[in-house]
């Protein structure tokens, strides 16, 4: 059964969560990648072997799918994103979650622990991810990704907007299933354009996260798909050079949306990690 509702963040925001599964069980939160929303996840919200091993959370981010889409700045600012995944945890009572950021979702977790310490959670998972925002945006996307990005922040040619939001998602993987690919496209379409380019074009204090991985030993896997054509595998992890407790996964013939493309080994890998990080 799931429990969704809308919570207010700390700057009275909407954010849209919901909850799947046993709460007694390990938590983990899923955050969503860039222009689309919680719904990335409807399959493994829905996948019973997923439900009978860990707490299932999930939440639209601001500016995103059935959350709150404040245009202002100051909306914008990393502790706002903070506070968004502070009003999940309290909502839903979570102790130490699990933290899975997908693609530009990751760059939320660096958000965290910027406000919070890396005891907050008890470990990170990386899928097919953006660790964080400012230069390495270019360096951790794909040649095909970056080109689509300013026809998506701009309002002055609905053809240009329209082409790219398509070929991004056809990035994604080729074979969603063509409700599912509407939806995706759907998530763009609902996003205001001036919110796209905050997101894109923010930067973020790397400290916080750098720290919780080099010196407070914050478990981290991160996985690859070895299809993905959004995310260059490497430079991801040249981005967290120096993590100590990493666990890197590449997950053969798997593309960025890793868990349709390879549902039973991401499942069961991701499962297995968690199984052996959980924290008391």
């Amino acid at each position: 059964m799931s429990t969704g509702r809308v919570l207010k963040s700390a700057d009275g925001t909407d954010v849209y969560a919901e909850a799947v599964g046993d709460s007694s069980k390990p938590a983990v939160v899923f955050i969503h990648g860039f222009s689309m929303s919680s719904m990335a996840f409807n399959a493994i919200f829905s996948d019973p072997k997923w439900i009978a091993n860990v707490y299932l959370v999930r939440y639209d981010v601001r500016g995103h799918g059935r959350s709150g889409k404040p245009a202002d700045e100051a909306f914008w600012e990393s502790q706002r994103l903070a506070e968004d995944f502070d009003a999940v945890v309290e909502a839903f009572k979570l102790h130490k979650p699990f933290v899975l950021g997908w693609s530009l979702g990751a760059t939320f977790i660096t958000d965290i622990l910027s406000f919070r310490p890396p005891t907050y959670i008890s470990g990170v998972i990386y899928v097919g991810a953006l660790p964080y925002m400012g230069p390495t945006l270019s360096k951790v996307g794909s040649p095909a990704c970056l080109v689509t990005l300013a026809p998506l922040m701009q309002t002055a040619n609905v053809d240009s907007y329209q082409e790219a939001a398509i070929a991004f998602t056809d990035l994604t993987y080729p074979s969603l299933p063509y409700d599912f690919y509407l939806a995706c496209l759907g998530n763009s379409l609902v996003q205001p354009r001036g919110i796209t380019v905050r997101l894109l074009s923010r930067t973020q204090d790397t400290a916080g996260l750098l720290k919780a991985g080099r010196e407070s030993g914050l478990p981290l896997l991160s996985v690859h798909g070895t299809k993905d054509r959004i995310i260059v595998r490497d430079a991801v992890l040249d981005a967290i050079a120096g993590w100590k407790d990493l666990t890197v996964l590449d997950i053969a013939d798997a593309e960025h949306f890793v868990w349709l493309s390879k549902p039973d080994e991401f499942r069961t890998q991701l499962l297995d990690w968690i199984a052996d990080h959980v924290s008391a």
